[in-house]
């Protein structure tokens, strides 16, 4: 075993290393750092350890030793794990993840949700909330948790590309409620730049259902961004984790349950695979509380062509639809982002999207009529289409008037049908409406008024029929009627 200038041995593949070879190697390291006594390895009270056959020796660093001075739970949280950091107590998770905010001021970047992730993430995933550093202060955001948590016990926070120290806040506090009204201080911090990602530990810990970070001082001559946004609660229940429990503007919950198409104006087939939209189609997400416009335009579907939007993930933006085409065996739809819109069958008719079926329009007469009548609102009043445009719904005329019948068993007197002639009518946009008292009778001396039924339908254009069933010897029936034709 050669000894080199530095006074360590050398081990060769071929020399049987003993535990007294390693120590003096041990020795003589120490001794570059200390050239007088090294650093003892002697095993002895106020010596290090030395190797013995079970590995290092009494003294060296025990359970005992570790648990009064060493990295607790308290310690690590403050500055290590963020995103599911320790605590003495148990686990603790992130309870702000896709929640909805408001902010007093600055850009909201992305979806009107919680900041969580910086800029160099994918489209859709970037969400910043940015306070020119010529603005004014303080600025907050409020995160609204969507339930009270029994506790809420920190918060942490990143810049615009994650770490960039340079973008964070100089001076910042943050409060909890359980109300959005009566505010409770919970962290404040007074000078100097906050360390990106540090553990900012609530004092007290309370229950809360809002959390607010106010921005009182910005940083010098540069943007504050904050991103990465997380509240932390022990009491979490895995939120973060549940993809139900998304509600991002276009998360899974949005796609699976909450979201909605909504047209302005006719889609139409115009056969040979020519789709028209004649106005903007509204994608909504309520439980979000956002949504996106899709533009008008004339589309041309190859065979199997499918009309489609990319979700913008941006509130209330304006966006043109695109055309694919999908092909046998391919996963034409795995997209996260994406909504078909239309469909074409080969190279035949264009199918749409079910929520927008009650819309489609095509060639064929009454085309439209999946729920009968096309509808539509316009500057408050009601409108139909007719095929060829649209009409407003209007009253045409109203036609009133009463009458009585009865019958009399006794002498085979019945008088319990009338026709009533009117002025003639579109029997197709007109309706009826009829009041009547029930029927009177006597039988034995006793007078009464017994429910029953009385039917009245138009028999043609001018014709109102009328007539109820006597159970009696004698009854009576007064009504009044009414026909309402739509122009």
């Amino acid at each position: 075993m050669p000894i080199l200038p530095s006074g360590l041995k050398t081990f060769e593949a071929t020399d049987t290393v003993r535990r007294i070879a390693q120590n003096e190697n041990i020795e003589a390291t120490d001794a570059l750092f200390d050239k007088t006594t090294g650093h003892r390895h002697s095993g002895a009270d106020g010596d290090a350890p030395q190797i013995g056959k079970e590995g290092i020796a009494s003294g060296a660093v025990t359970t005992e030793k570790l648990a009064g001075a060493a990295v607790t739970g308290e310690k690590l949280a403050r500055g290590g794990i963020e995103r599911m950091h320790h605590r003495a107590s148990g686990l603790s998770s992130n309870i702000a993840k896709y929640k909805r905010v408001t902010v007093t001021g600055g850009a909201l970047t992305g979806n009107p949700t919680t900041p969580y992730t910086f800029q160099s993430g994918s489209a859709g995933d970037s969400h910043l909330w940015t306070l020119p550093s010529n603005g004014t202060f303080p600025q907050s955001i409020t995160i609204h948790l969507g339930r009270d948590y029994f506790s809420a016990e920190g918060m942490s926070f990143g810049s615009w590309v994650g770490n960039d120290a340079s973008t964070m806040p100089r001076g910042f506090y943050i409060e909890a409620s359980n109300d959005n009204a009566t505010w409770t201080k919970v962290y404040t911090h007074a000078s100097g730049h906050y360390e990106p990602f540090a553990y900012l530990p609530f004092s007290p810990v309370t229950g809360c259902k809002y959390v607010r970070l106010t921005i009182t001082a910005t940083s010098v001559m540069v943007n504050t961004v904050v991103s990465c946004l997380a509240v932390y609660s022990k009491f979490h229940g895995n939120v973060d984790l549940d993809a139900l429990e998304d509600e991002r503007s276009w998360g899974l919950n949005a796609r699976m349950q909450g979201l909605m198409i909504i047209p302005e104006g006719k889609m139409t087939d115009n056969g040979s695979g020519t789709l028209t939209l004649t106005s903007t189609l509204i994608v909504m997400n309520p439980a979000s509380g956002t949504y996106f416009r899709v533009n008008a335009g004339t589309f041309q579907l190859p065979d199997w062509g499918y009309l489609y939007v990319d979700i913008p993930h941006s509130h209330g933006a304006h966006i043109a639809a695109s055309v694919g085409t999908w092909i046998e065996g391919a996963r034409q739809y795995d997209n996260k982002n994406r909504i078909v819109l239309a469909q074409r069958s080969g190279n035949g008719s264009i199918y749409f999207h079910s929520a927008i079926q009650s819309r489609l329009t095509g060639p064929a007469p009454d085309a439209d009529k999946v729920d009968g009548i096309d509808f539509r609102v316009s500057g408050g009043n009601l409108e139909f289409s007719n095929g060829s445009g649209w009409r407003g719904v209007g009253i045409k005329s109203v036609q009133r008037g009463y009458g009585s019948l009865y019958a009399y068993m006794s002498s085979n007197e019945y008088y319990h049908y009338q026709t009533i002639t009117i002025s003639p009518v579109n029997m197709f946009k007109t309706f009826i409406n009829v009041h009547f008292s029930g029927y009177n009778y006597r039988y034995n001396g006793i007078s009464d008024y017994i429910p029953t039924t009385l039917n009245a339908r138009l028999t043609s254009s001018n014709s109102l029929y009328v007539v109820y069933h006597p159970l009696f010897e004698t009854s009576y029936a007064n009504f009044s009627w009414e026909v309402i034709e739509y122009a």
